[in-house]
């Protein structure tokens, strides 16, 4: 009661404390895929979402290690390892957690490297880089609307990273100079 006569006298409403998740939220989502008369790059080309880390988000390595390997010596040969193992361009997957996404926890991948691991022993290449491999999913984002106590959802697509690839690097081809090895390309 004492809440309520706050939030009348100052005007203010806490919407995380009255607001819940809707009970029918899977049913939304699978009626929402079940709507594919567009294709998920469409949706994309229209949508607003960005591939930058919303304020909540959080990551955890789900498979595999951040340590991006020194040389082709590195990297096993072992055929039950997985593809991502044995690539120039190794990559780990983590969990990406976001509370105002649905479905909450997306499995991605992370790029190991900026470069390509170089394929003789010793050799480095600022000719060629790691870049982030992208598929558009269809998601649900929780707006900042509280309708009779339930959060509102939008469909929306998200760039989900799939993998990593070695491409050749734009940069040594305009002459801006080589770069680091250590930090795998921003997302």
């Amino acid at each position: 009661m004492l809440c309520g006569v706050l939030a009348f006298l100052t005007g203010e409403v806490n919407t995380a404390a009255i607001c819940s998740e809707p009970s029918n939220l899977a049913e939304q989502y699978s009626q929402y895929m079940a709507n594919g008369s567009e294709s998920n790059m469409r949706e994309y080309l229209e949508s607003s979402t960005t591939n930058s880390m919303v304020s909540d988000e959080e990551e955890e390595v789900i498979y595999g290690n951040k340590i991006c390997p020194a040389s082709i010596k590195s990297i096993t040969t072992d055929p039950k390892s997985s593809v991502f193992e044995r690539t120039t361009c190794p990559y780990f997957l983590v969990a990406s957690h976001l509370s105002t996404r649905y479905p909450k926890i997306i499995t991605e991948a992370r790029c190991k490297c900026m470069r390509c691991v170089p394929l003789e022993e010793n050799a480095q290449s600022d000719q060629t880089r790691c870049e982030p491999v992208y598929r558009p999913v269809r998601v649900l984002f929780r707006t900042g609307s509280c309708v009779d106590g339930v959060y509102q959802y939008v469909p929306s697509v998200h760039m989900k990273q799939e993998g990593c690839t070695c491409v050749r690097a734009t940069e040594a081809l305009s002459g801006s100079g080589p770069t680091s090895n250590d930090d795998p390309p921003p997302m």
